[in-house]
């Protein structure tokens, strides 16, 4: 019996090893991370098992989209960290940052293909959306090598559940009946055989310091600064828990809706890059918290999230129209031709250039930060079901918007969040212009929630 859970392994086929393997190669994609991570210790397993060392390889490459300064940056602070860690447990570990033209124009293979043709089995992140997927299958079209896909992102394995959960009432006791079982420290297995790797690239070891000239060799969006107060890495992750848990988490359950009290978590851009375990992080909470706050953020963090990854693993249609309930999309349909208060252009969305002011200030935090508070974000999307003429449009303008500029964005919780303004995980409600009965959230009916006037002088 391994250490990592077979529900956790997503492989094309029956994996074997090729018997000519050097060693197991870990395809670091998404789980940026050198401790308390399944995909991880399922190539230590494998590693150990055939008697091999374990070589960690992590690639940056320029063309995926809404590729820019500001998620190149928090990889490459991601990095940093990672160099260390992989050193304490001694294991080799290799970044390669793709720089000018693209690598198999340069090489006719890219590194990653050059290392796994050599390696016996390559296991790496699974991750059911972005450009993960696709890069999978592209690597399992070019090998025989077996290529394994361990779920190290949700706590209860995605394949523990049979089908796509429509709410979070129906994955709620699904999820709580085997919390007992999952939410434990991972324990991180040590490597047997330790002997260097030779590469096929000279690695990049970024500094702090060497970081900002680093992204500005990449033919990447440069318009897009780094966030100014968010800076990536598990060791800017641990520090952002320990805020939370001395700060925040006292006053979670009565004033997380508020964006001026700064009693969130933040966590969500580490949490999308794998700085940081969601199991680690509850088990932090629930060793601090009192069980009322413990069982809210529980809630968020838990259920919420974990169904926003249920439904993009089963839903190949999650970026789409399609993903909405039937009744909400015969309800906005119904309703595509009723009267707009203001239809703004792309560009006029992108930029803040709106007659509402807490809107515009939510963009702007957009832009600047990088993060929207999760109430406000709310409000930002349903207000653009208003402003666009279809719903697809709006739908493609959010996400596009979400995508360029949130750290946490391009995840399954993007998509949960973003649908959610749709209609999807919700019930109808009151028959409204424009939403019909999906629900309808007002701008001005947040100056009950929260100090407004605060909220837009903080992003003027």
């Amino acid at each position: 019996m391994t250490v990592t859970d077979s529900l956790r392994i997503h492989a094309a086929r029956e994996p074997g090893p090729r018997p000519a393997g050097e060693f197991v190669l870990y395809w670091l994609q998404t789980t940026m991370r050198a401790r308390q991570n399944p995909a991880l210790n399922f190539a230590i397993e494998q590693a150990n098992q055939l008697r091999l060392p374990l070589l960690v390889y992590h690639g940056l490459r320029q063309d995926y989209p809404w590729a820019s300064d500001r998620i190149h940056t928090f990889i490459l602070e991601s990095v940093a960290d990672l160099y260390p860690d992989f050193a304490a447990r001694g294991i080799q570990y290799g970044f390669y940052l793709e720089t000018g033209g693209p690598a198999e124009g340069r090489t006719g293979r890219s590194p990653l293909v050059q290392l796994a043709e050599r390696a016996a089995v390559v296991v790496t992140d699974y991750f059911p959306t972005f450009i993960v997927p696709r890069q999978i299958r592209a690597l399992r079209e070019k090998l025989d090598t077996p290529v394994i896909a361990v779920d190290s992102a949700t706590l209860v394995p995605l394949r523990y559940h049979d089908r796509e959960h429509s709410t979070a009432r129906g994955i709620r006791p699904r999820l709580l009946e085997v919390l007992p079982h999952y939410l434990h420290p991972i324990p991180d297995p040590e490597i047997d055989i330790r002997r260097p790797i030779e590469l096929p690239f000279e690695p990049t070891r970024p500094s702090a310091a060497a970081i900002p000239a680093l992204v500005a060799a990449c033919a990447i969006d440069h318009a897009v600064a780094p966030a100014p107060a968010i800076r990536g890495g598990r060791r800017a992750g641990l520090a952002r828990l320990d805020a939370f848990l001395r700060t925040g988490l006292a006053r979670y359950a009565d004033d997380r809706g508020d964006p001026n009290q700064d009693v969130t978590s933040r966590l969500s851009p580490y949490l999308h890059f794998g700085n940081v375990s969601i199991n680690e992080v509850l088990l932090s909470v629930r060793e601090v918290a009192p069980p009322a706050q413990y069982e809210k953020f529980q809630d968020e963090a838990l259920v919420w999230r974990e169904l926003a990854h249920n439904f993009v693993h089963w839903n190949p249609k999650h970026r789409t129209m399609a993903a909405v309930p039937a009744w909400a999309r015969q309800e906005l349909d119904d309703h595509s031709s009723d009267p707009r208060p203001a239809v703004y252009s792309d560009e006029d969305l992108e930029f803040a250039r709106t007659h509402d002011d807490l809107w515009n200030a939510a963009q702007r935090s957009l832009l600047r930060d990088g993060e929207v508070h999760n109430y406000v974000r709310m409000l930002w999307g349903k207000s653009v079901l208003l402003w666009k003429r279809t719903p697809v449009e709006a739908l493609r303008v959010l996400e596009h918007l979400n995508h360029k500029y949130a750290l946490d964005g391009r995840d399954p919780s993007s998509y949960g969040g973003i649908l959610w303004c749709f209609g999807k995980f919700d019930r109808p409600f009151y028959r409204r212009p424009i939403y019909g009965t999906v629900r309808y959230m007002s701008l001005g009916a947040a100056a009950k929630k929260f100090d407004v006037g605060s909220y837009i002088k903080r992003y003027s």
